[in-house]
């Protein structure tokens, strides 16, 4: 390559990675508010009740879980019903907070959610 099209050969790679485009975005969870749609969505649960809930609580008022998970001092449980998930994380045996997503996993209010699940759950195997 001759010396005087070395900088011309530098400027084009350099601007070959240049475009117009934005970069991809990427997250886990959405800005866009969940929708709620429940064919029995019993009566709404207030998260200030579900607080503080021990594992017998929990049970009698949401049925069994459909997942179990422990992270170091965490317990998490996934309940379900026609139109949410509802999470339920527990420290010390007690639960400390909840959050609810739509099946499309856009955020719903927990209380919603924790009403439906209640009204629908099942004792699963």
């Amino acid at each position: 390559m001759r010396p005087s099209a070395r900088p011309l050969f530098l400027a084009a790679l350099l601007l070959a990675g240049c475009t117009n485009e934005p970069a991809p975005r990427y997250a886990l969870g959405t800005s866009e508010t969940g929708v709620f749609r429940s064919a029995n969505a019993g009566k709404p649960i207030p998260l200030t009740q579900i607080k503080g809930m021990d594992e017998r609580q929990l049970t009698a008022t949401f049925g069994k879980p459909r997942l179990d998970r422990r992270d170091a001092a965490t317990r998490t449980l996934r309940y379900a019903s026609d139109a949410c998930t509802l999470f339920v994380y527990l420290t010390n045996d007690r639960a400390q907070f909840a959050d609810a997503l739509d099946p499309q996993m856009r955020p719903l209010p927990p209380d919603a959610c924790a009403g439906s699940v209640a009204a629908q759950k099942r004792d699963i195997g």
